[in-house]
């Protein structure tokens, strides 16, 4: 049963702090429904009571409805402009807006009242990432850390900086901080870590640790174990089983036994790794990324185009919903509309799940072939990806794969960054088949569907040449 909070009375300081102190403890509890609940009780009676709005605001914005935290920080900041706290958090609510100008004064005002914290520079330095001031917000990361906020999140995200910037090698080397951050944890595995060091006559365990198109553009790294001086008598790669189909058909992985998580128990093995260790262990640089483009292969690939006549395009506009990124990474598909005017092209849909309704829902049946139905796994999207002249997408896995096949892939990134795209670059280092095009501000997706319906026209006419 849960409790109920004490009531805050008009005239009562004594209820209101007696409600305040019941609702931070929810707060640090994680029970944000009753915090929240609680804080909007004591704003009705006490609506001049700054720390239940900034707090309000703050676990706003831990639940994802980010225009009220913004909203009730605003208020609160208004009432407490001293408050340096206040403004770094809404500095990291405007943020989570893409508003990113704004985030970057707030947290600038929250290091001008106090100097010396060191989270709010880190505050910034996250904010001048997503700008894609990558030099500044690296300073900002190490000025915070010599000020003393030294957290495993701030070494997570400057490694996440240096893949930004390019720099891999350094940036792989600090990726293992992943592993201190609740969003990742390793699999528990008894055997010991592998440090790169000899296994002849042993076997290795490497298992997927991220999305599907990490593990994509990561299983590259596979066949150079197996070639690698002192490598393991026999390797293992444990994946999810959308995948499994797709990497136990494509010849690259010749000799690597696949083992379906959780499936079955895990075969013996003497030694483990996660996947996105394999690129430190190999020291990769820019020149290094293994470049032997395509790595994934399909069996029985159709030999032909699908039945219409013309450019065959395959698109899709959303990613899976519960990627900590989905609100700025997927579109609402009537925002492309503009490239099923180009003549000349047939449009495939390669959108799987809820989003695929939107085709009868808005009235695209007859332009946008829904595929969803021939695609069971990612070797179904492998055959298919075959098929087809193009594939245009936001950053989904279908891109990846696109990639790793070799097919023209055009990729609609969001205006902040996933590390792999790098900034400025219409072309990526991970995969030669592969054109980006870049959002000008936070959340242009118009901006960005101009440059491709241009770029569509003159592929279409070039495909009918």
């Amino acid at each position: 049963m849960v409790a109920a909070p004490p009531e805050p009375s008009v005239s009562g300081k004594v209820d209101r702090a007696t409600a305040f102190q019941f609702a931070l403890s929810r707060h640090r509890q994680g029970k944000l429904d009753e915090a929240i609940d609680c804080y909007q009780r004591i704003l009705v009676v006490s609506p001049d009571f700054a720390p239940a709005w900034i707090n309000l605001g703050v676990a706003l914005r831990a639940e994802g409805r980010i225009a009220a935290s913004i909203a009730c920080l605003r208020r609160g900041v208004a009432l407490k402009p001293g408050d340096a706290a206040a403004h770094s958090n809404l500095g990291n609510a405007l943020r989570a807006a893409g508003r990113l100008d704004e985030a970057a004064a707030s947290h600038e005002a929250a290091m001008a009242i106090d100097p010396d914290t060191g989270s709010y520079r880190y505050n910034l330095a996250l904010v001048q990432r997503d700008r894609g001031e990558l030099d500044r917000a690296l300073a900002n990361f190490n000025l915070a850390e010599a000020k003393g906020y030294a957290s495993a999140e701030l070494k997570w995200d400057r490694a996440l900086a240096l893949l930004l910037k390019g720099d891999i090698e350094r940036g792989f080397t600090e990726y293992d901080w992943r592993w201190q951050i609740p969003d990742a944890t390793p699999r528990g595995l008894d055997a010991p870590a592998w440090d790169g060091g000899d296994l002849t006559g042993k076997t290795l365990l490497v298992y997927a640790e991220q999305g599907f198109g990490d593990t994509i553009q990561f299983v590259r790294y596979l066949p150079l174990v197996r070639t690698r001086p002192g490598a393991p008598d026999r390797i293992i790669f444990e994946c999810p089983a959308p995948l499994a189909r797709l990497f136990a058909t494509s010849p690259a992985f010749d000799g690597i036994s696949i083992a379906i998580r959780d499936a079955a128990p895990l075969p013996s093995h003497d030694a483990q790794v996660a996947l996105l260790s394999l690129p430190r262990l190999a020291k990769t640089t820019p020149e290094s990324i293994p470049s032997g483009i395509p790595y994934l292969a399909t069996a029985g690939m159709p030999s032909a185009h699908p039945a219409p006549k013309g450019c065959q395009i395959g698109i899709a506009w959303a990613g899976k919903p519960t990627h900590r990124n989905d609100r700025n990474r997927s579109v609402a598909l009537s925002i492309l509309a503009p490239l099923f005017e180009v003549s000349g092209t047939t449009f495939h849909s390669l959108q799987l799940g809820a989003n695929a309704e939107a085709i009868a829902a808005q009235g695209f049946t007859a332009i946008l072939r829904d595929r969803s139905a021939d695609i069971e796994d990612f070797a179904d999207s492998a055959a298919l990806l075959m098929s087809l002249d193009l594939v245009i997408s936001v950053d989904t896995a279908l891109v990846h794969l696109a990639g790793a096949l070799g097919r023209p892939v055009w990729t609609l990134p969001p205006h902040a960054l996933d590390w792999r795209w790098q900034t400025a670059r219409t072309d990526s280092p991970w995969y030669p088949s592969m054109r980006l095009f870049r959002q000008g501000a936070p959340g242009d997706w118009q901006g960005v569907v101009g440059q491709v319906g241009a770029a569509l026209r003159e592929f279409a006419e070039g495909n009918q040449a």
